[in-house]
This record gives C-alpha cells, structure tokens and sequence, in this order.
C-alpha cells in the first residue's frame, strides 16, 4: 500500500505499510475496548473530560484517516467505479452482519429474559437484523436482552460509527466518478476537506452536544468530525504529501500539551490522522508477524462491545478486569470473523480485477539463409580451420566490412556415443595448409588377426594422359613436375571469393 511514498535510508528496518496499518488497527480496536471498559462496567468514563486528547475519540480518528487513505491507494490501483462500489461492500458488510445475526439468532435466543417463542415472534428480533443489514438506521436493541446491565439494552454500540464509513465511502465515490483522483483535477478533494472544515468548525461552536440532529440513526455532529480525518486520508494520498515520523510527533506532542478546547478538538483530526499514517510506513520490520495475527481488528471492533456486555450480565463490576477478560475474548473472535468470514468474502474480489497482461517480448529478427549456414559459435575449435581474409587487389577501393552479424543461440548437439576418448585433433597454425585428422582404424574383434591394409591398384593412365605429358606422339611440352595433392596445398578459401582472381589469366 503506497510503499513507494517513502524511500527509507535503512529499508530492510521497516515493514510493508499495509502491515503496519494493520497492526494500528488492531491497536486501535483494543483501545476502544479499554475505553468502554469503565462505562460498561457502570463507573462513568475511564479518561478524564478534561484531556485533550479522548484515546477512544482519537483512535476513531485515525481509524478514519486509514480508510481514506487506503481506500485512494486501492483506487489509484484499479480505476473502476464498478468494482470499486463491489469492494466497499465486501469489506464493510460480511463483518456487520455476521455479529448481527449471531447475536439476534443465536445469542439472544439464550440470554433473553423472553421465552423462546416470544422472543423469535416479537417484531424487534427481526427488525435488528433487517435494520442493521441496512447499516443507515441501526437499531441496538433485542427484546429482553441486557435490560439489567449498567449500560441497559445496548447489543453492540460499536456499530455506529459503521454508517459514518458508509457515507464516506459514498462521498468518495462521487469525488472519483468527478475525476478526484486525476493530476488537473486533484483539488476537488482538497475543497471537500476545506467545506468539511467550515461545517465542522460552525457544528463545533453551536451550543449543545449533537445540536445539527441525525441523518436516520447517524449523528451530524459526529459525522462531519469524522469525514475531516477521512478526507485527510484521500488528500495525504492524492498529493503524495512527505511523511515524516519527526513531523508526525511534533503535531501529537502540541497536541498533548493543549487544553481541552474547540481548538484541540480541530488540531486532533489533522495530528492524529497525520501520525497514523506516517506510523505505518515507518512500522518496524522486526514487528512483521503473520497477516493472521493482525488482519482481524474490524472482527475484534465489532464483537467487542457484545463480549463486554455479556461479561457485565455475567455479574463482572471492575472496569479492569472487564478488560483483561474481553480483550483475549474479542481478539480470539476477530481473528476467526478474519480467517473465516473476511479474508474468503475478500477474496471474491479478485474475481471481478481482471488479470495483468504480460508485455509480450520481441521476436529476435530470423536470420538470412547464408547466416543459418555459417553460424558457428566455435568455428576454430571444432575444424581446426582460420578465415583467411584475401588481400585488396592493387589500386582497388577498400573492402567495406561486412556489418557483424546477429547472435544466434548455439544448436544443441545430439548426444554422443560413450566410447574411448578420441585423440586431440591437431590445430592448425596461422598460414599452414589444413590437413584432414588420421582417420581411425576400428580394432578388430578378439581372437582375429589384424589384415594389412590394402595398397590402392595403380591407375591406368589414359592415352590422353600420356599425350600430356610427353609419351604419346604430338608436339613436346616440357615435363611439369607432378602437382601435390591439391587437398594438402590448395588454402582455405571462405565461401563467396572468385577462386579465379588470383590467377595470372
């Protein structure tokens, strides 16, 4: 995910920021469950109002500025608006609704202060599982279920801040079907930030918490704080802004140092959704563990606030020892909602990607017959034989040189027959007449004796022959000396030479 962004001095240090996202994720999602540790339990809030910093409120922050940012990167990878609706809805739904029916189906069935058959009859069973499958008006209550726990009639609080991320996911697919993501039009993405910054800061100083109402079951107030941090995300990816780790602490460090006010409040969406994503591309390498220890935090999001509420009914009061139980508890269920129920739907999604076409290679250029002939790799170490070059005639132009010739992959020779190692072949020096090897004598077979070798009969000389040379009748010529075998005299001459330019003629 966007490894490229930064090119690190030491790389072998650090991990693939898609790990490193996904082990802040999974932080994040364990600090959500301290936080509603202590509320669960029935002592208030566990931080104090006055920190400027909320952890639980700044890790939905981040949560967000992760899922704008890695939603652009899966964007810029594969520009489809098609499959990218298809890829929102594989990741965001399977989760959702397998908490949601486990709990309305199977769960609430046991631990319902209704009988079984009223309880499946009454309206609000069905209607939690067809509300929340709609993921914009949630409904968090079951008939009969939790009504005596400190925080009363509470299935899963953790779901709402899921029809957030669905509006944002909407949001940015108008942005992208508009050309957000295109070099000349990238500023569409930073007026959104800039609109979501207006509205955000006129909601945050108008009097009363959640004053601007709901959209269905969605908070305005907490919506557009929210959509801040995720556009931060699409601009910090679109604009390829540096990430420095140096930058990224000095923005949580004035952070921390700030008092609880309006202004906090604005600085956090930027420090902390900043910070997030320099994290996971500086994450440490000797952190790397298998995906599967890490990959589950939505899992652990989701069945979280269940597993809590359960424990509470069970009769558990100390925030603390809420948490020790519930943390192993969720993050045992998340990995398996991960292993069974994400990475397989997740999956589907390469059915719709299509495959990569491989550039297909050049054809290497076929070479011209005379080439397929005298291509020889090893001309000199299997004949024994030297090109020799015939001079310039006198006067003449220069002979142009021949343009060299393409490479060839040596032919592949047939194997040879095991036998006695045959004897070197004598090489040739430059300027001597090549002579053919001794030919071998096969031996003869045990027990025979060797024949001598047969003597060639002598040739009849023709009377022809013998007018030539001076025995017949006819003019005398004088007697030319018998010429030598022409295979011992006559030099090498390469294919294409005139054998008769050299001659006096």
């Amino acid at each position: 995910m966007g490894a490229a962004r930064v090119e690190h001095a030491r790389p072998e240090l650090f991990a693939d920021p898609a790990h490193g996202f996904a082990w802040i994720r999974m932080i994040g999602a364990l600090v959500v469950i301290y936080g509603h540790s202590s509320p669960l339990s029935g002592h208030g809030d566990l931080f104090p109002a006055w920190w400027p910093v909320q952890p639980d409120e700044g890790v939905l922050m981040g949560f967000f500025a992760m899922s704008g940012f890695q939603i652009t990167e899966s964007w810029m990878r594969d520009p489809h608006l098609g499959r990218f609706g298809v890829k929102r809805v594989l990741r965001l739904w399977p989760p959702m609704l397998t908490a949601s029916v486990g709990m309305a189906l199977i769960v609430g069935p046991l631990i319902s202060e209704l009988p079984a058959g009223e309880y499946f009859s009454a309206h609000g069973t069905w209607g939690y599982v067809v509300n929340n499958a709609g993921l914009l008006g949630l409904q968090h209550e079951l008939p009969g279920v939790f009504t005596d726990n400190p925080w009363p009639d509470a299935v899963n609080g953790s779901l709402w801040t899921l029809p957030m991320e669905l509006l944002a996911y909407a949001g940015l697919f108008v942005l992208l079907g508009v050309g957000a993501a295109k070099e000349n039009r990238r500023w569409l993405a930073v007026l959104a930030l800039a609109g979501l910054v207006v509205w955000d800061r006129y909601l945050e100083q108008a009097p009363g918490a959640e004053s601007a109402g709901s959209l269905l079951s969605v908070p305005i107030e907490s919506l557009v704080a929210f959509l801040v941090a995720f556009a931060l995300g699409v601009v910090l990816n679109l604009y390829r802004i540096p990430l420095s780790p140096l930058a990224a602490i000095a923005g949580i460090a004035v952070l921390v140092a700030m008092p609880n006010s309006i202004a906090a409040s604005f600085l956090m969406a930027f420090a902390v959704g900043y910070a997030v994503v320099v994290a996971g591309h500086f994450w440490p390498d000797r952190l790397t563990v298998p995906g599967v220890w890490v990959n589950g935090s939505y899992g652990v999001y989701v069945w979280g606030f269940p597993t809590q509420q359960l424990l509470a009914l069970g009769g558990i009061r100390n925030e603390w020892l809420l948490l020790a139980c519930a943390a192993p508890i969720a993050y045992v269920l998340g990995t398996l909602s991960w292993k069974y129920v994400e990475d397989p739907t997740m999956r589907l999604r390469h059915l719709l990607t299509p495959a990569p076409v491989a550039p297909a290679e050049p054809a290497a250029p076929a070479a011209p017959p005379e080439a397929e002939q005298d291509a020889d790799p090893e001309p000199a170490a299997r004949t024994g034989r030297h090109h020799v070059e015939p001079p310039p005639a006198p006067g003449g132009p220069a002979r142009a040189e021949p343009p060299p010739r393409p490479e060839r992959p040596s032919r592949a020779e047939p194997p040879r027959p095991v036998g006695p190692p045959r004897p070197a072949e004598p090489q040739a020096t430059p300027g001597s007449a090549w002579r053919p090897p001794p030919r071998q004598v096969p031996a003869p077979p045990p027990g025979r004796r060797p024949s001598a070798p047969r003597r060639p009969a002598p040739r009849e000389e023709s009377p022809l022959t013998r007018r030539l040379s001076g025995e017949a009748g006819g003019p005398q010529r004088p007697v030319r000396p018998p010429r030598p075998d022409l295979e011992e005299t006559r030099p090498f001459r390469p294919r294409g030479v005139d054998p008769n330019r050299d001659d006096p003629r």
